[in-house]
């Protein structure tokens, strides 16, 4: 504290010069709506993999339908941005999966169980996959994320790109239907593989 300046406390244990405390407000650097934010501004907001499913659990009959899905949503999460406190909401608009036997696949939303969709056990799904050798594969997913910003309450603004996440990659078994449904009928295990 300066003699003959006239000051305020702060709160913090520090001094602010009256005339200091008094003045306007300085706005936020990214809030204007000229600002672009854009996907490599995001460190401070990571989007998480998605929980992805498969069925029958971790194996495949050769020729017949796998049924793959992912339970993505959307996310919020806290942080700064550009300097200020903000929030990002990251949005899921794409699936990319990889079955690991050189065969791709896009759809526009996750899937769902067979039970779900209201089908029967190696029904065919958008997002079903069918292998035509034995062979154990590796499956991966990415998700595609379009992203939204807000500082305060400014209402939400678009992010310049799209936020990948790949999730996990997963074992999938894919054998002869011989080979799979042996060792006990439907009777001694009913909630064996086709039963």
């Amino acid at each position: 504290m300066k003699p003959g300046i006239e000051t305020i406390p702060c709160g913090n244990g520090t001094f602010l010069p009256l005339a200091q405390h008094n003045a306007p407000a300085v706005p936020c650097a990214g809030c204007s709506p000229d600002t672009i934010v854009r996907v490599s501004d995001l460190q401070n907001f990571p989007a998480y993999p998605a929980p992805t499913g498969m069925e029958p659990n971790g194996w495949a009959i050769v020729g017949l339908a796998a049924n793959f899905w992912a339970a993505a949503s959307a996310q919020i999460g806290e942080g700064l941005l550009l300097g200020e406190p903000a929030q990002v909401m990251f949005t899921p608009i794409g699936y990319r999966w990889d079955y690991g036997d050189g065969t791709t696949a896009v759809s526009a939303d996750g899937g769902a169980s067979w039970a779900d969709l209201g089908l029967t056990e190696f029904s065919s799904t958008p997002t079903s996959h069918k292998y035509a050798a034995r062979g154990s594969y590796s499956v991966t997913l990415t998700v595609d994320y379009r992203a939204d910003y807000s500082f305060g309450d400014q209402g939400w603004r678009p992010v310049d790109g799209i936020v990948t996440v790949p999730s996990a990659p997963f074992a999938v078994v894919a054998a002869t239907e011989s080979t799979v449904l042996v060792a006990e009928d439907c009777n001694a295990n009913p909630r064996g593989p086709g039963c």
